[in-house]
């Protein structure tokens, strides 16, 4: 996340790093985007980028952060609109964010996020996305270090208002697996919606909505008869 030297920066000129962020994180993978491209774009000294984010992963996440922070499908929301159903909130939730980042402004830069996702990436992803831990982060202005025990204990405050009688699952660690299991869907569904995309110009994101339809409700009912 940001430094704090960033958060007191004037609004336009944050803005511009986003903005110089977005063409540069739209035109590369995060291995490829150059520090001094975005510096360049957002015409500020290369020096003053160390003062406000530790390196450019450090800004591509906050970037990410940024795009889902307005987002009104917020999965603890929509557990609580589905009173508890977890299943069913998950369909809703990530069935419309795949069309966005299949089809929406953003859809380069989630291109180049998801399939060159390693996994230290798909950590961070997998946090924001399913715990809006980065955003989290954000409004309280901290630094990176809060991390992985803020995400502990928000994925514990999911498992806590979500409905047990519909779940097998038992404990935080079984709810953590099952976390992991639903996302691996919906990166694998993600990826092979780009891989059409390329394939096919006549793709309908929709078809990409149906495969992870059919992956959650293999998750509900089991694949077998």
């Amino acid at each position: 996340m940001p430094t704090n030297t960033f958060f007191h920066l004037p609004e336009e000129k944050q803005q511009r790093l986003l903005d110089a962020a977005q063409i540069e994180f739209s035109r590369h993978s995060l291995q490829e985007a150059s520090i001094a491209n975005i510096v360049k774009l957002a015409g500020i000294p290369r020096g003053s980028f160390y003062q406000y984010f530790e390196n450019k992963e450090d800004l591509y996440f906050y970037y990410f952060a940024t795009l889902r922070k307005n987002s009104e499908r917020d999965l603890e929301k929509q557990i609580i609109a589905e009173n508890g159903d977890l299943i069913e909130a998950m369909d809703v939730y990530f069935s419309k964010m795949i069309v966005e980042v299949l089809t929406g402004e953003n859809a380069s830069f989630y291109r180049n996020l998801f399939v060159n996702m390693d996994y230290r990436a798909s950590r961070r992803v997998t946090d924001n996305l399913a715990t809006g831990e980065e955003e989290k982060n954000r409004k309280q202005h901290c630094h990176k270090h809060r991390g992985r025990k803020g995400h502990a204990a928000y994925a514990e405050h999911l498992y806590q208002i979500i409905d047990h009688s519909k779940l097998t699952i038992e404990t935080p660690k079984e709810f953590t697996w099952f976390m992991q299991t639903a996302m691996h869907a919906v990166f694998s569904t993600i990826v092979d919606g780009y891989r059409q995309q390329r394939e096919n110009t006549a793709y309908d994101s929709t078809e990409a909505v149906k495969q992870l339809k059919m992956k959650l409700s293999w998750l509900k009912n089991g694949a077998y008869k």
